[in-house]
């Protein structure tokens, strides 16, 4: 329960701050932005790869078949 309580402490100051941004200076303001920024990036680039490597039904790599000779 640790970890849900850590999540919960997480998302709670992250509501506060968003509460909090139409009053602050324009150095939170873009640093937040930033912030919001890369983890929307993160979240995109894990999804862009969870749908090409799950979801395509491509072989990246054929195997071949060794025959004596």
């Amino acid at each position: 329960m640790e970890v849900k309580e850590e999540m919960m402490d997480i998302l709670h100051k992250v509501w506060i701050k968003l509460q909090n941004l139409p009053q602050s200076s324009p150095l939170e303001l873009g640093a937040f932005s930033v912030l919001m920024l890369f983890v929307a990036t993160f979240l995109f680039l894990i999804l862009l790869s969870c749908i090409h490597c799950c979801c395509c039904g491509k072989q990246k790599y054929q195997t071949t078949r060794v025959q004596p000779m």
